[in-house]
């Protein structure tokens, strides 16, 4: 209680309210990517000061910069929501997020260093023990790690900066894929091939094999589009009304 009564108090400055609202949208963002807040939950200024233990001022503030970012959405009375995306924005989402991927491995392949040598072996194995073990949600940690240090590796903010925008949009979708059988199996020998050639300083072979690896082809656009219609939480809203698919 006492600290949520000095982060209360902090709003008083300029910096403080600052500060907080930037704390809300970092820890927004990171509900969104581990799967807490879905593309469709309502984001209720009240109950989410209650939730972070601060006053109303900051999680207003940060709720208008997700709204800018194009990650909340107002819903009139139903205030403000986690944006959904539409079918073709989230296949163009993907299809930019394979660019900037690809992008980022060729880079990698250029600047990595030996530290992050070390963190990308390390995701990859924990990948390797998530598929083992069936640990899904492990996996996931472990699969946004391997991306994250490949990005970082690349050493150009900007490209990091757009993919953490994208992965962002695209992380419940992404999750749905993961989901999916066989698709952690299938992701631990893509991610060695990636690494292998990072490794080898072979730029165009990593660039192509990440654009393979996360470009929604074949099975896995069928996959999604089937989890699309068929889920619970409608990811896409009216997906299932407006598609006759099979999969």
């Amino acid at each position: 209680m006492r600290q949520a009564t000095e982060r209360t108090r902090n709003v008083g400055s300029v910096e403080g309210a600052e500060s907080l609202s930037a704390e809300v949208v970092v820890r927004l963002e990171e509900e969104i990517l581990n799967g807490l807040r879905m593309p469709g939950d309502r984001l209720d200024e009240r109950q989410l000061a209650e939730h972070f233990g601060m006053s109303r001022t900051p999680v207003r503030e940060a709720l208008h910069r997700l709204a800018a970012s194009g990650l909340a959405v107002s819903r009139g009375r139903q205030g403000l929501q986690v944006a959904h995306l539409s079918l073709a924005d989230l296949l163009d989402a993907f299809s930019a997020v394979a660019e900037l991927e690809a992008l980022a491995a060729r880079q990698a392949a250029r600047r990595i260093t030996a530290d992050q040598r070390r963190l990308l072996l390390k995701a990859h194995e924990l990948c390797e023990a998530a598929n083992a073990s069936g640990d899904a949600p492990l996996f996931c940690q472990a699969n946004r790690e391997f991306h994250t240090t490949i990005a970082a590796a690349s050493h150009n903010i900007t490209l990091q900066e757009e993919l953490r925008r994208l992965t962002l949009k695209v992380a419940p979708y992404r999750r749905a894929l993961t989901d999916q059988p066989g698709r952690m199996a299938s992701s631990v020998p893509e991610h060695c091939a990636v690494m292998d050639a990072i490794f080898a300083g072979d730029g165009g072979q990593a660039s192509s094999i990440m654009r393979q690896h996360v470009t929604l082809l074949g099975g896995r656009l069928s996959d999604l589009l089937h989890f699309l219609r068929f889920s619970q939480h409608q990811l896409v809203p009216d997906f299932a009304a407006e598609h006759s698919l099979t999969a």
